[in-house]
Parts: C-alpha cells; sequence; structure tokens
C-alpha cells in the first residue's frame, strides 16, 4: 500500500463516487481507477474487492469497511506529523472553537493577551455549536475547543476552566431593579426572553427553573445572547445570561442583578483530542483562560 493510494481510495469511500473523488484529490478519473484497481489487486496490494460498482453507485465491501477507519487514521497521522514538524520551524498554529455563548466574550480578550506572549503562533478560531466543536475536535480539525461541561466522551480530554454564576438581566426600569438580589419566585409572572434551543445554554436556564418549581412564559427566543439583551433592555420581558455577559455589557443597556439560592452556575471547559497532535502553545492558551 502507498499513502496516495489510501488517499484516493478514502475518497471514495467518502463521496461515493469515483468521479467526485477524482476531483477531490486532483487527479484524472482514469488515475484514480487504476490506483484502486491496484491496492485491490493481487500482485501489487491486499487481494480483496475494496468496493462493490452498482452502476453510477460506490459501495464498500467488508474488506472496504475494514479498512476504512485505518487508512483514516494513517492519513490522519501523517498530517499531524507535517503538521508538528511545520509548527517547530514556524511557531506553529493553534485552532480553537468556542461556543456562541463564550466566544464573543471571552475570546477577544484571551486572544489579545495570547497574542502578546505568542506573536508567531497562527490562530484560527471557530464559533459554532458544542455538537459540531466536538465533530471537528474529534475530526482533528480543531486543537481545542472551549464549551460548558459536562462533556462525555472517552476519546476527548476534559479540562476545567472555570465556573462562573447566572445573572437576571432586566429592563433598566423594572421594578425589580431596586432590589440587591431577585428569586425566581419574583418572577414568575414576568415574560421571559431566551436563546433557542438549539444552544446547550437555553436547555441549561430551563432546567434551572424547572427545578425551582417555575414554568417560564417564553415570550421570545434568540440565537445570540446580544439580542436577547437588545429586547430585554427594549422592555420585552427579562432574561438568565452568564455572567461574563452582563460583564461585556460596557453599555449598560440593561441591569443585572444575582440569582438567590441556589445560586445557579455553569462551568466552562477547554475540550482536545486525547490521542492528537497538540501545538505547544494549546497549553498555554488553556492556562490564560483559566486565569
Amino acid at each position: 500500500m502507498e499513502l496516495h493510494q489510501l488517499k484516493y481510495f478514502v475518497a471514495v469511500a467518502e463521496t461515493g463516487s469515483f468521479t467526485r473523488a477524482a476531483e477531490r484529490v486532483g487527479v484524472t478519473q482514469p488515475t484514480l481507477s487504476e490506483q484502486i484497481l491496484r491496492l485491490e489487486s493481487r500482485k501489487h496490494g491486499l487481494n480483496r474487492r475494496l468496493f462493490d460498482r452498482l452502476g453510477r453507485k460506490v459501495v464498500l465491501t467488508e474488506a472496504g469497511q475494514v479498512l476504512l477507519g485505518h487508512a483514516q487514521a494513517i492519513l490522519a497521522a501523517v498530517k499531524e506529523a507535517e503538521r508538528a514538524v511545520r509548527d517547530a520551524a514556524e511557531g506553529g498554529s493553534l485552532r480553537v472553537g468556542a461556543i456562541p455563548t463564550v466566544a464573543p466574550f471571552l475570546l477577544p480578550e484571551l486572544v489579545t493577551r495570547f497574542r502578546k506572549d505568542h506573536p508567531t503562533v497562527q490562530l484560527q478560531l471557530q464559533e459554532d455549536l458544542t455538537e459540531r466543536l466536538l465533530a471537528n475536535v474529534l475530526a482533528g480539525e480543531l486543537d481545542v475547543a472551549m464549551m460548558a461541561m459536562p462533556i462525555r466522551d472517552d476519546r476527548l480530554h476534559v479540562e476545567k476552566l472555570f465556573t462562573e454564576p447566572l445573572v437576571m438581566a432586566l429592563p433598566a426600569r423594572h421594578r425589580l431593579v431596586a432590589k440587591s438580589e431577585v428569586k425566581l419566585a419574583d418572577v414568575v409572572d414576568e415574560p421571559f426572553i431566551l436563546l433557542d434551543d438549539i444552544h446547550c445554554f437555553g436547555d441549561q436556564v430551563l432546567s434551572f427553573c424547572h427545578r425551582s418549581g417555575l414554568e417560564p412564559r417564553v415570550v421570545c427566543r434568540g440565537e445570540q445572547i446580544v439580542t436577547l439583551l437588545a429586547m430585554v433592555a427594549a422592555g420585552q420581558g427579562v432574561s438568565v445570561v452568564p455572567e461574563m455577559a452582563a460583564l461585556a455589557d460596557t453599555a449598560k443597556q440593561c441591569v443585572y442583578r444575582p440569582l438567590g439560592r441556589p445560586v445557579p452556575t455553569r462551568t466552562l471547559c477547554a475540550v482536545w483530542h486525547k490521542q492528537r497532535y497538540r501545538p505547544p502553545s494549546l497549553r498555554a492558551l488553556v492556562e490564560l483562560a483559566k486565569r
């Protein structure tokens, strides 16, 4: 087996088409087909048919299914080795992901401070939902992702960063502004503005309310915390947000009050693959995030 043959094999397996696979790897279809045949042949290869050709459709055989995982792992290992050598020569790169309820509040200051200490490291940032960030970490497309716990996957290392309280966001002229602390019993009849349920934070807030015996009257859902806060500021309801969002609201468009006991919190963590290459700068970023 040769690396380019494995590359072609994986491309066919993942696209389900010799034509699309050839386009992906940048060779002609006859060249790709010839190399797949050599990989399957008795004389030069595995002596096993790897694909069933069903007209225009290509399906992995049992032998092909066995080879696919190994081939993907081999190609990933080669890619990581190349990157490790390149990082040693050029100062390296670091691909960082964060969920939308963290990215706009934590990353700007974190990245600014990190660049001061590591000016040669090239940073690549991605803001996305937890599910997609985890998939990219597992696929080797991200080196580290910052998100809320719990994360349960034996392939991943999960390291706690810090725990922060959740706070109540109120319109500036709301009746509860005079209170130093707001209890959920105080907002039983209030309209609630919450994140869409595609975000884990929206579910977390609802769970907290339900545990406290409150069924919030949700009048509006949004996909960004800044949108929620703008609606609160406009007097359309109240919301529960992470403390970091309140601290980032330098314009003070809303008034923020701590929630009564038991104080709801969320714990943020850094997640990376246990077996994949870790850039030297990853640990420095994680320690800075903790501080």
